[in-house]
C-alpha cells in the first residue's frame, strides 16, 4: 500500500511523494523534481523521505547536520528512489543515512540528522 508523506513543505520544494517500501529501520521513497535536481535537491528529497518514520503528525522535523555527502552520477532525470534508513535515535535527534537511485543506479548517498520538536 502506497504511504502518503505527511510534510508542511509545498510544491515547487516537495520533492517526497510516497513510501514505496518500508521495513523497520528503512523506507523506500518515490521522489519527483519539476525540473533536473541539484545535489542539494536530492539531500532534501532525502531529508524529506526521513518523514516516513515519523510517529507524531503534529512534531516537526529539521535537517541540522550532513555528513558523507557523495553525487557518483549526474543526475538528469525527474524520479528517483531514496532509501533511507534511521541508524539510531537519540532523545530528539534522529540519525539518518541515505542513498539515492534511479533505474538501480546509484547516484548520490551521505548522512544526516533531523531534530524532531
Amino acid at each position: 500500500a502506497v504511504k502518503e508523506l505527511n510534510l508542511p513543505h509545498q510544491a515547487p520544494l516537495r520533492f517526497a511523494k510516497y513510501v514505496i517500501r518500508e521495513e523497520e529501520n528503512f523506507a523506500m521513497v518515490k521522489v519527483k523534481f519539476d525540473h533536473v535536481p541539484t545535489l542539494p535537491m536530492l539531500v532534501e528529497a532525502a531529508a524529506q523521505s526521513s518523514a516516513a518514520f515519523s510517529e507524531d503528525e503534529n512534531k516537526m522535523g529539521f535537517l541540522v547536520s550532513l555528513k558523507n555527502v557523495k553525487l557518483f552520477k549526474k543526475p538528469t532525470a525527474l524520479e528517483y528512489d531514496v532509501k533511507v534508513t534511521l541508524e539510531r535515535r537519540l532523545e530528539k535527534f534522529n540519525y539518518f543515512d541515505f542513498e539515492i537511485y534511479n533505474n538501480n543506479i546509484l547516484f548520490a548517498t551521505g548522512a544526516f540528522i533531523i531534530s524532531v520538536a
